[in-house]
């Protein structure tokens, strides 16, 4: 009987080796270009934490994954199939995102075929929150911090006239008393929507058990995105009309954007305790059941 137990967990340790060895020949390139990205856009530093938060996600749930006993399960064969797909069709279009999203599909099929549904259920968050680690395709992302820069440009525009000083706007230009100011992309709100998606999905996930709150936070990341840029690109104009371009496009500017995500925390952490309030009895269901 000992010997049996033996030769299984011997058994489970080589096919455990040889399916990691795989994996991490497989996607080795797709991390080079991971750190590639993470370390020359801007829009996706945040790349580098994505990773760490993952581990000390599952390093909270240790205990219950220690409690769980591993039933592997064939299914895990056909979510790699569906991942290994994923990646040839990435691999042949010279589609990038297709890969690196693969590879959060294959490890699902893993976890899955090396250690059951349960434990796959119980990693399931921290395997969905690695998709904030993957840059947006080139075309979407470009196409819509177009979309939101003209939009925050308007809007700013309109807020500046208010306070009484003269403005024209020109596409995502707009023309103060000093000189042009070029909403630029990093003004439009993408970058801080990347980062906030994944803030707010984190911060839903640890403080509340309630699927309504956690989605209501989550998709609160994108009108407060925008909202906080709006201020920065405002801000910005004002400051411009009273101290010079100069001033409003150096190190204020580049102030104004940590400034303007701590607004944005702030405001996700207000609307939380709002959510307490008008949802008290599913604060109380979530109490009980935890």
């Amino acid at each position: 009987m000992n010997l049996n137990r033996i030769k299984t967990s011997k058994l489970e340790i080589v096919k455990i080796s040889v399916l990691s060895i795989l994996f991490v020949m497989l996607y080795f390139p797709t991390f080079h270009m991971f750190i590639y990205d993470w370390s020359n856009d801007e829009n996706y530093s945040h790349g580098f934490l994505v990773p760490l938060i993952v581990g000390y996600l599952v390093w909270t749930k240790r205990e219950k994954l220690q409690q769980l006993t591993p039933q592997p399960s064939l299914w895990g064969l056909v979510v790699l199939l569906l991942g290994v797909s994923i990646y040839l069709v990435g691999t042949i279009g010279a589609e990038w995102f297709l890969k690196r999203s693969s590879l959060i599909v294959v490890l699902g099929g893993l976890i899955l075929y090396l250690y059951g549904i349960e434990f796959f259920k119980t990693l399931l968050f921290p395997l969905i929150f690695l998709i904030f680690m993957v840059p947006l395709p080139a075309i979407i992302y470009t196409s819509v911090a177009f979309q939101l820069q003209l939009l925050v440009s308007k809007v700013a525009a309109q807020v500046i006239a208010l306070v009484g000083i003269a403005v024209h706007r020109n596409g995502n230009i707009l023309e103060v008393s000093t000189g042009p100011l070029a909403v630029e992309e990093a003004c439009s709100g993408m970058r801080s929507i990347m980062a906030l998606l994944a803030l707010s999905s984190l911060f839903a996930y640890l403080i509340s058990r309630s699927k309504l709150k956690q989605a209501i936070l989550i998709a609160s990341a994108l009108p407060i995105a925008v909202v906080t840029n709006i201020i920065r690109v405002t801000a910005t104009g004002i400051f411009a009309h009273y101290f010079g371009r100069e001033v409003a496009e150096g190190m204020l500017h580049q102030s104004f954007g940590w400034i303007v995500f701590m607004i944005a925390f702030i405001l996700l952490f207000l609307l939380s305790k709002l959510l307490d309030w008008i949802l008290p009895e599913e604060l109380e269901q979530e109490e009980k059941s935890s």
